[in-house]
């Protein structure tokens, strides 16, 4: 999670703003920690990912407004770069640019909520009933699929900057498409 002064660092913060950020690593045993690790895994891929597609359509309305005020060089931009105004490409390089990385840390982030969901679902039954409300049997070798599907139906579930909605969210999406034992 964090190196010795990363750890320090954040513990300094801590004391200065009256914040409670984690310094220590989740314990994927504790019920407590794979909830907390689910709420802030969750949260972190919906607000990487909704950053993402905020920038994919920053970057398609601002392609369309050169195109309606500066037709010459939106020509220019793709085959002759040079003939181009060098402020707007400058703008829509930088704005492809950010959303490519955006895009690498939803992909991460996204790849971290799934690891902390397998977890809960290896986890004892008590401790999925506490994490998810309810507790799911999936086999280990659909276990994968299941989780994309889940984040392609979460990506049609409204987006809510808050992290409690966020988690309860996926917590619907889930009781919407996997059938619970208890």
């Amino acid at each position: 999670m964090f190196d010795k002064e990363n750890r320090e660092n954040v513990k300094k913060m801590n004391l200065i703003l009256n914040t409670q950020h984690r310094t220590r690593p989740y314990d994927m045993n504790n019920t407590v920690d794979l909830e907390e690790a689910l709420l802030l895994a969750i949260a972190a891929y919906r607000d990487y990912w909704y950053y993402t597609i905020t920038l994919n359509e920053l970057f398609e309305n601002f392609d369309e407004s050169i195109e309606h005020y500066d037709p010459a060089s939106w020509l220019n931009m793709p085959q002759n770069p040079k003939k181009a105004d060098d402020l707007i490409t400058g703008c829509a390089d930088s704005l492809d640019v950010t959303a490519g990385m955006f895009d690498i840390l939803a992909d991460r982030s996204k790849e971290h909520c799934a690891t902390i969901i397998k977890a809960v679902l290896s986890a004892p039954k008590e401790a999925q009933k506490a994490v998810f409300g309810r507790i799911y049997k999936i086999e280990p070798h659909e276990i994968d699929a299941k989780i994309e599907e889940l984040f392609d139906s979460l990506a049609e579930v409204e987006y809510h900057h808050n992290m409690q909605k966020n988690r309860d969210a996926l917590l619907e999406v889930m009781e919407e498409q996997w059938p619970a034992i208890e």
